[in-house]
């Protein structure tokens, strides 16, 4: 667990920190967004727009991640309105950042007249990378962990003690396991867990390496989206069987019943657009020659 990856001490007092959650966030989204501009290019996609809907759509998804979290914690921002904006504490929930990340994604799409199912079909195919990466940074926060396991699999948690005053501030798998006493306040490490970020990030990188295969071979535009959902709704509700910090109603937690309406939603539009006719995929973006008028929006 590393929760900052450099602490450098400020002349004037504090500390300057990176924080390593949120530093593997921003590796994810530019090598997803350096992929996807490639992608842009080869489905007539123009790739500045489509960075331009990137942009917003991670703005969007932060914002949303965000809310959704503070949906789920009230009690604890109620009296505090303040800390709803400090991303710092961390408190990011991904499903609050899919739907209003991939609202502000098509507005900007929109507006710069992009090809919206093809745009939202190559963003899509590059999501699961940046999301894995955040993945690693929940593993090297501590956050997002697992139930107990005597599999070899587990993994322990430090304690975390303040530097300065010796008080005990984490990891929140030690804390959980200490209001449980399963621990003492004088042991080193947690019990082990399930590295439930990490079998997220191997299972969004297994969707993102199928959806780069069939990028080429779909059979309509807006399949590959459709089949994110149901793959990620798929897989995520399987792996929140071995999440042990959410809060359950009869036996599942929220993502999970998120998850079974995404998974049974997408599945059937991807059944129905296999009825349909094919579409062949487009000619490869080509930059307007100077002086030459935009070109209309492709459908």
């Amino acid at each position: 667990m590393h929760p900052y990856l450099v602490r450098i001490p400020l002349p004037w007092g504090g500390t300057f920190r990176i924080a390593s959650y949120g530093f593997m966030i921003m590796c994810g989204f530019l090598l997803s967004l350096y992929i996807a501009s490639r992608r842009a290019r080869r489905f007539g996609i123009d790739p500045n727009g489509l960075f331009d809907a990137a942009v917003g759509g991670l703005v969007g998804g932060i914002v949303g991640a965000r809310l959704l979290y503070v949906i789920y914690d009230w009690p604890t921002f109620r009296d505090q309105p303040l800390r709803i904006i400090r991303l710092d504490e961390g408190g990011l929930v991904f499903l609050g950042g899919a739907a209003l990340g991939a609202l502000a994604l098509i507005f900007v799409a929109t507006r710069r007249k992009l090809p919206l199912w093809r745009s939202l079909d190559v963003a899509a195919s590059v999501l699961p990378l940046g999301h894995a990466f955040g993945r690693i940074g929940c593993f090297l926060n501590g956050c997002c962990y697992g139930f107990r396991t005597d599999s070899w699999l587990g993994v322990k948690f430090p304690r975390v003690l303040d530097p300065k005053t010796g008080d005990l501030l984490g990891s929140p798998v030690f804390l959980d396991h200490l209001r449980q006493g399963l621990v003492a306040q004088t042991d080193r490490c947690s019990l082990p867990v399930h590295p439930t970020q990490l079998y997220e990030a191997g299972y969004n990188l297994a969707i993102f390496a199928f959806l780069s295969f069939w990028l080429a071979r779909r059979w309509r535009e807006g399949e590959v989206g459709w089949l994110y959902l149901a793959l990620y709704g798929s897989a995520r509700f399987a792996n929140e069987f071995l999440r042990a910090d959410s809060p359950r109603v009869f036996g599942l937690t929220v993502a999970q019943a998120m998850c079974m309406a995404i998974a049974a939603l997408t599945i059937a539009m991807v059944v129905r657009g296999r009825r349909l006719s094919r579409q062949p995929l487009p000619a490869p973006w080509t930059p307007p020659a100077p002086g030459a008028k935009p070109r209309k929006r492709s459908r």
